[in-house]
């Protein structure tokens, strides 16, 4: 008979690093700020809903337009998931700070991608009959996914400033100020393009770039307390 191979030492750290983001899931949810959620949640969704119900009809425009409100208000709302008020407490424990925050992350991003995806389908319903077919999921989802991406590596940034407690107040004005200073962009550097734009594949791209840029950086601040 066979016997099973040795663990390795990397498998073992692995291993122990799963049971203890197992331990820590509890708590992480009982701490996470939970009002931005549900705010972010209802407006993304509301915005979405009325004109779905209506049977507004709305061209791929409007439609998008819809879905990117709705990824804004998610964004501002996981900007808030690192937020942590006992950091002077928790900083101490004997665990890594990166795997901390990433606890932390993923339940709230797993929500707002669930609100997200509510809010496109409805924005898609929205949308006159002949056009929704079109409708672009690939690049909203990244569009969508980079704004968060950037709230998340802001957040990072504003715990660094705030001793580890408040990172959402970082997070919240500078993604609302990407996103203004996005849309007043000029149209040959626009980044929020209509449906169907002879450049929107281009500028997906760069959106993705963005994203893994952002993405990037939030580790690397995430990886130690300040």
């Amino acid at each position: 008979m066979l016997s099973a191979p040795p663990r390795t030492a990397g498998t073992a750290r692995k291993q122990s690093a799963g049971r203890l983001a197992v331990a820590l899931l509890g708590p992480a949810l009982r701490q996470t700020p939970r009002t931005p959620l549900l705010l972010g949640g209802s407006v993304a969704l509301s915005t979405a809903a009325l004109p779905a119900a209506l049977g507004a009809g709305l061209g791929l425009s409007d439609a998008a337009l819809l879905c990117r409100v709705g990824a804004v208000v998610v964004a501002l709302a996981v900007g808030f998931a690192l937020d942590d008020r006992a950091a002077r407490t928790t900083g101490v424990l004997p665990v890594r700070p990166l795997l901390r925050r990433v606890v932390r992350a993923v339940p709230v991003l797993a929500v707002g991608a669930v609100v997200w995806t509510a809010t496109a389908v409805l924005a898609r319903a929205a949308a006159a009959p002949e056009v929704r077919s079109l409708f672009p999921w690939g690049g909203l989802a990244t569009e969508a996914g980079a704004l968060t991406v950037v709230a998340l590596a802001l957040a990072a940034l504003g715990l660094r400033l705030t001793g580890g407690e408040q990172g959402g107040a970082t997070a919240a004005p500078g993604v609302l100020l990407l996103v203004i200073a996005a849309a007043l962009l000029p149209d040959r550097f626009a980044v929020f393009l209509p449906p169907g734009h002879p450049h929107w594949t281009g500028v997906h791209l760069l959106w993705a770039g963005l994203l893994g840029v952002f993405l990037t950086g939030g580790v690397l601040l995430a990886r130690t307390d300040p």
